[in-house]
């Protein structure tokens, strides 16, 4: 029998609940019987784009001498798996979405808490302003990685233009240090 080297293998990925075990069992007997392969590496899924696939390209090496990378490109056999998949990354990237906004509220009451404190120094405002790049690098980082719904990226587009707003204000009121002491 002659497979082509694009559906050579079949990955499969289950997740049964530990109690009652005799499912766990059951799945286990049931892929063993169909030859089933239980590698001890740790797996994980990515979207199939040439960033991805270039930067494993670039550590695959390193990885290679210190123990084993299997990379393998797969489909779902079925569109349920693959709607499955798409939304298993849609709550993961709600998830990285929603850590961003909490971020970005936390840098609006740490600005506001400055005010009332009258901490608007120039070396304050430069703080912040290193805190607003890390966050914008973060969101561009898990805006880039795809499968992000626009419903959670237009929530933090928001906050973030408020965090700007509220810096370019801040800085308005920024002294050198010693001026408000």
């Amino acid at each position: 029998m002659s497979e082509s080297s694009a559906d050579r293998w079949v990955v499969v990925a289950y997740d049964l609940p530990n109690e009652p075990s005799k499912l766990r069992v059951r799945a286990w007997r049931n892929l063993k019987k169909l030859g089933a392969l239980y590698p001890p590496v740790s797996l994980c899924i990515l979207p199939n784009t040439p960033r991805v696939r270039k930067e494993i390209g670039q550590f695959r090496s390193e990885f290679k001498k210190h123990g084993t990378i299997l990379v393998m490109a797969a489909n779902a056999l079925e569109m349920p798996d693959e709607a499955v998949l798409s939304k298993l990354f849609q709550e993961d990237r709600r998830k990285q979405y929603d850590e961003i906004y909490e971020e970005c509220q936390e840098f609006l009451d740490e600005i506001s808490e400055n005010l009332t404190n009258k901490k608007t120094t120039y070396e304050e405002t430069d703080e912040l302003e290193q805190s607003l790049e890390a966050l914008e690098r973060w969101y561009k980082d898990v805006k880039e990685k795809g499968y992000g719904r626009d419903e959670d990226a237009s929530k933090v587009d928001k906050i973030l233009s408020r965090c700007k707003k509220a810096l370019a204000s801040f800085a308005e009121k920024a002294q050198p240090l010693g001026i408000n002491k």
